[in-house]
C-alpha cells in the first residue's frame, strides 16, 4: 500500500516533461538550501572552487545524504500496515549500515525540519493537490483518492481468501463493502485494519503499543477454530457447544484477531496478546 503511494509518485514524476522534472529538482534543492538564491549561491561557490559538474553532484549528494535516503526508501517499500509495524526492527537490523551512509549530520537534520514542506510541495507539483493552509480533515479529503487498496491485498495480509474476508467485512461493516467492484480508499483500509487487528477497546497507536503489536503479529493475522480451542485450553466439541448461538460461527473457519478475541471472551478466556 505505502509502496504503491511511492510508486504512483515516481510514475507521475517520470511522465512529466523533462523541463518540469528539472524544475522540481531545483525547487527541492532550493527548499533544502533555504531559497533559490541560496542554492544559486552554493552552486556558484562550488564552481568558483573549480569543481567539475561530476564533483559538484558528489558534493550535493553528500550534503543532502542522498545514499542514506535511497537506502531508507528501499527499506520503506511497504505493502501494508503489518509491514509498517515490523519496520523499526528492520531499521535496527541495518542500523550500522544506515549510520555509515550519513554523510552530513546537519543536512540530515535539515531534511527532517522541512519534511512537511517537501510533502506539500510534492503533492502540489506532481498530483496537483494543494494542502497549503488546509486543516487536517480537508487534507485527508483531498488525498484519500490517491491510492486504492484491493480486497485481494487485504485478504493476503490477513492470511485468508477473498470469500472469508468478505464475511469478516459483513460482520464488522454490514453492506458497506459488499459490492464486488467497490474501491477501498486508504482511510477505509485503515478502518478495516483496526477492525480486524485490534480488540474493541483499542485504538491503533504505533508510538506506544508497537511491542504489543509485534507480539501479536508473531502469533499470526488469522486463526482457525483449532487455534481458538488451543488458546482456550479447550477442544472443538466444547467450543462448538459454547459458541453455537453466535450467528457467524458455523459459517467461518478462520478469524482475525478481533473476532478471535471476542470468541475467546465468550469461552470465558482472556487472550494474552
Amino acid at each position: 500500500m505505502l509502496n504503491k503511494v511511492l510508486h504512483n509518485h515516481a510514475a507521475a514524476y517520470i511522465n512529466l516533461p523533462f523541463e518540469k522534472q528539472q524544475e522540481i529538482i531545483n525547487d527541492l534543492l532550493a527548499l533544502f538550501y533555504g531559497s533559490r538564491q541560496e542554492l544559486a549561491s552554493r552552486l556558484t561557490q562550488l564552481k568558483e572552487q573549480s569543481h567539475s559538474d561530476e564533483e559538484i553532484f558528489e558534493i550535493l549528494k553528500k550534503e543532502t545524504n542522498l545514499d542514506f535516503w535511497l537506502k531508507a526508501s528501499e527499506m520503506l517499500e511497504l505493502e501494508n500496515i503489518t509491514e509498517l509495524i515490523s519496520t523499526p526492527s528492520k531499521f535496527q537490523e541495518h542500523r550500522d549500515e544506515l549510520l555509515n551512509l550519513i554523510t552530513d549530520h546537519n543536512g540530515l537534520k535539515k531534511i527532517f525540519e522541512i519534511q512537511e514542506q517537501l510533502a506539500v510541495y510534492n503533492l502540489r507539483t506532481v498530483f496537483d493537490i494543494d494542502l497549503e493552509g488546509k486543516k487536517r480533515e480537508e487534507s485527508k479529503e483531498l488525498t484519500k483518492g490517491l491510492v486504492y487498496v484491493t480486497k485481494e491485498r487485504i485478504a493476503m495480509e490477513f492470511g485468508c481468501n477473498k470469500r472469508t474476508l468478505s464475511k469478516w467485512l459483513k460482520i464488522h461493516f454490514g453492506n458497506q463493502f459488499s459490492r464486488k467492484d467497490r474501491k477501498i480508499t486508504i482511510n477505509e483500509y485503515l478502518q478495516i485494519f483496526e477492525a480486524f487487528f485490534l480488540s474493541e477497546d483499542e485504538n491503533l497507536d504505533l508510538n506506544n503499543d508497537l511491542d504489543k503489536y509485534l507480539k501479536r503479529l508473531k502469533k499470526g493475522t488469522s486463526f482457525s477454530k483449532s487455534d481458538l480451542a488451543e488458546l482456550c485450553s479447550s477442544d472443538l466439541k466444547t467450543q462448538k457447544q459454547n459458541l453455537k448461538k453466535i450467528a457467524f460461527y458455523s459459517s467461518i473457519n478462520k478469524f482475525p484477531y478481533s473476532i478471535l478475541n471476542e470468541l475467546a471472551h465468550k469461552m470465558g478466556y482472556e487472550l494474552e496478546f
